[in-house]
């Protein structure tokens, strides 16, 4: 295993564990798993989509496994990002999409070896400009609108943009992309873009990578697969859509946030609980509350209807989730304080995608709303090999 990953710190990791109120776990072996299950369905090479830290299961380490597993390019959505993995050291290909603003920025993507992405010609020029000064050659890959028109070149001035950029000092166009519509007008937008690349070879201009699909042009549309596929949460076990589940494609959940019981207590028929008493006590009832709230990432949403998982029981939440804590029924449990709790399970009822469905969210939103501050615990084979936590690094 690479120095990220490390089975024999397995017994400290545990008792890091022993002291934490809420946490997440991390199955390596499920985006590995995952990761096989693209590259089965498209035979082209897999270009991870990594923003909002890798879907919430954490950046660093989530590069450094798929790296051992054969993964060369990732892309990102900040540059802060990018900045992240190279700090790390990880020898891996990194695609920034993130606007560049200032000279600096400009000169450390030249430096740092990071492949930026570019639609306008003064941006191309100032990162010309950049690695003409540093002696280094930059890698571009153009964006192109070819119809959602959020960003990118549009389509009919692609060809004379990236015959501009062709043109300048130390820098190579390696990728064509775009972002589908996900609905009638994919075929259109995929026609769009391979008349692009057509073009430019007629005019001698060749670019090795064309790439459309992310997960959901993964699962409907084998035509946007071509060289390379840009997969995001499927890669960590969650289906985009709902519709994708009926494709007969397995996906391994990935994550799973954990806790302990803080309090545990019983209060008789008629006790309020929660702000504004949203919760009053219909019998006596054993009440336990949980450490853990909306800002580790258990959806507010789940107020009132969400569940848990104890003691190997599903346990309905009682009243609101505030920022860090919510109640749980207890009754028909020997559960203490102290005890693990399953907030998001990897498998059951409680799984990312049972507790979106009772949320009425996506999987997406609670990628987005989980924490980077909660630690996480990664698992090689059932063993923790990694820990990360506010305080520390890559362990």
């Amino acid at each position: 295993m690479s120095r990220f990953f490390d089975k024999d710190k397995a017994d400290w990791i545990r008792g890091k564990m022993e002291g934490y109120s809420s946490w997440i776990e991390v199955d390596l072996d499920a985006i590995g798993f995952n990761l096989e299950q693209v590259r089965k369905m498209t035979g082209a090479e897999v270009v991870p989509c990594i923003k909002k830290n890798a879907y919430a299961h954490g950046i660093i380490h989530v590069v450094a496994y798929l790296v051992e597993r054969g993964v060369k390019r990732f892309l990102v959505a900040k540059f802060w990002e990018a900045r992240q993995i190279r700090k790390a050291g990880l020898a891996a290909g990194v695609i920034n999409q993130d606007p560049l603003y200032t000279d600096e920025q400009f000169a450390e993507v030249v430096e740092s070896g990071i492949t930026q992405v570019i639609y306008h010609r003064d941006s191309a020029r100032r990162l010309s400009e950049a690695a003409v000064s540093s002696g280094k050659e930059a890698l571009v890959w153009v964006k192109v609108d070819t119809g959602l028109g959020r960003a990118g070149v549009v389509h009919g001035k692609a060809v004379d943009l990236i015959e501009y950029i062709s043109g300048l000092s130390n820098l190579r166009v390696e990728a064509l992309y775009t972002t589908l519509l996900e609905d009638e007008n994919d075929p259109l937008q995929i026609r769009r873009l391979k008349d692009v690349k057509a073009a430019l070879k007629k005019k001698r201009i060749q670019i090795p990578t064309l790439s459309i699909a992310s997960s959901h042009g993964i699962f409907f549309d084998p035509d946007s697969h071509l060289d390379a596929v840009r997969p995001g949460v499927m890669l960590f076990g969650w289906y985009p859509v709902p519709e994708a589940k009926k494709e007969q494609v397995e996906l391994h959940q990935a994550l799973s946030l954990k806790g302990r019981l803080e309090h545990v207590k019983w209060v008789d028929r008629g006790t309020p609980l929660t702000y504004g008493g949203a919760y009053v006590a219909e019998k006596r009832m054993k009440v336990g509350t949980m450490h853990m709230g909306y800002s580790d990432g258990y959806l507010r949403q789940l107020s009132k209807k969400g569940i848990v998982k104890v003691e190997g029981s599903i346990c309905p939440i009682i009243g609101g989730v505030s920022i860090n804590h919510f109640l749980v029924d207890l009754s028909g449990t020997e559960a203490e304080v102290g005890d693990m709790v399953d907030a998001i399970s990897f498998t059951g009822e409680n799984d990312a995608h049972g507790l979106c469905d009772i949320a009425g969210v996506e999987p997406y939103q609670l990628a987005v709303w989980m924490s980077p501050l909660t630690p996480r615990v990664y698992y090689r084979n059932k063993v923790p090999v990694a820990l990360s936590e506010p305080e520390l690094h890559s362990l």
